[in-house]
């Protein structure tokens, strides 16, 4: 199955006639909301990028560079100190700003609580409240899916493996958004701002929490690493920055690409017939919505000494940005990469979604979880999903979301 008559852009606005020797025109409205057509320009003209607009920062966008060199031995995480001091420079002792021995110790800590079992488990909550939304809705079957079945739904099942009360999570990802955008390679002094201020929002949360787990443990992986820093096993910045990382920001991507599925399934009807039908092609369906809806659209690393990418020596002390999003739609790779197509050749682990190598998301095994059991409860309940008014988004240089997805569900 291909679907190409539709768009599936991380937004439809966006103009291709661009003239400038910018190719990455960070902060332009028409970038932000479609920066394809500047993709595909980069890729064609310059894959390995040095971007007037950032200094002493590469860009990286083909598949090929970005899956051999994203993960390559001489790059590194950690942020080093010629980079300006930002909001997100709190983030010291997390496994986000981790290398090597450091990085791993402190990745396996949440891997055991994200087996795919008790992903599994945690995902019974996201099927809880999908029901209870779907239940909720009046007698035209109108919705607001992004927040009621993809959002909430998703921050239960990571509230259940925390450990911690799944409310006020509306505020959050609003403030959430308002961090990723400081991770933008173009950010002005208003959204350094917004970025600042969000995480004295969500740093506020954070200890909440965490004080009401020392005051009342429950089981989950908050009150557990909890005993480890009393046991001299882990530090109180480590539990801090960790339960910030999986709280704060585990939520809004798996949100993000249930949401692209939900608009998939409400623009191309015979998708979601098919998710109902054939179990065999689920994964297929989400390997092409991973593919197509990137919530983070880069990562970053910095060279510790001089790196040649398809003949450009870029030298030590650099940032590289690798561009997902771009890797993601990379014709060499993915013939005609703005269909959703379910005849690709590409292996599971084709599109760059969820990150490659070492630093691979942590929370990719309940994502996962999650993206199923919103798709297999609405499957089991809903006949129809149209989509009744235009999608509104909000996206960054750094990151896509949405704002709302207003949808019709017809029950059976």
């Amino acid at each position: 199955m291909t679907v190409c008559e539709v768009d599936v852009s991380i937004n439809s606005q966006g103009n291709t006639s661009q003239q400038s020797s910018i190719l990455l025109p960070w902060a332009d409205e028409d970038f932000r909301a479609n920066p394809h057509p500047w993709y595909d320009v980069l890729r064609r003209d310059s894959p390995v990028y040095l971007d007037p607009l950032q200094e002493n920062s590469y860009v990286i966008s083909r598949y090929a560079d970005v899956i051999k060199y994203g993960k390559h031995h001489s790059l590194s995480s950690v942020v080093p100190d010629w980079v300006p001091k930002g909001p997100w420079s709190l983030f010291k002792a997390s496994m986000i700003v981790k290398d090597g021995e450091e990085h791993v110790a402190l990745r396996r800590r949440s891997n055991k609580w994200f087996t795919p079992k008790l992903a599994n488990q945690y995902a019974q909550h996201t099927a809880a409240a999908v029901n209870y939304a779907l239940n909720d809705m009046g007698p035209d079957g109108v919705i607001e899916a992004y927040r009621n079945l993809a959002l909430l739904p998703a921050h239960y099942a990571m509230c259940a493996a925390l450990g911690l009360p799944n409310d006020g999570y509306d505020s959050a990802s609003a403030w959430m958004h308002d961090a990723m955008v400081g991770l933008g390679a173009a950010v002005t002094d208003a959204e350094e701002e917004r970025c600042k201020t969000a995480f004295l929002y969500l740093t506020d949360r954070v200890k909440r929490h965490l004080q009401l787990r020392r005051d009342y443990p429950e089981p989950g992986m908050v009150s557990s690493w909890i005993d480890d820093v009393i046991h001299g096993e882990m530090t109180e910045q480590e539990l801090f920055e960790g339960v910030l990382l999986f709280w704060a920001t585990g939520t809004p991507n798996a949100a993000y690409l249930i949401s692209g599925g939900l608009e998939t399934f409400a623009r191309n009807p015979e998708v979601f017939e098919l998710w109902k039908s054939d179990k065999n092609a689920h994964q297929s369906i989400l390997n092409e919505l991973a593919r197509l809806y990137n919530p983070e659209i880069s990562f970053t690393r910095f060279t510790k000494e001089p790196l040649e990418i398809s003949g450009v020596e870029i030298p030590a002390n650099k940032m590289i940005r690798f561009m997902i999003a771009s890797a993601n739609r990379d014709p060499d790779v993915f013939p005609n990469p703005d269909c959703f197509d379910l005849t690709r050749e590409v292996d599971s682990a084709g599109n760059l979604t969820f990150g490659i190598g070492a630093h691979q998301c942590p929370g990719m095994i309940i994502s996962k979880a999650e993206v199923y059991a919103v798709f297999n409860t609405i499957a089991e309940r809903v006949r129809k999903i149209e989509l009744i008014g235009s999608p509104v988004y909000a996206n960054s240089d750094r990151a896509a979301s949405y704002v709302r997805l207003p949808l019709k569900m017809t029950l059976y």
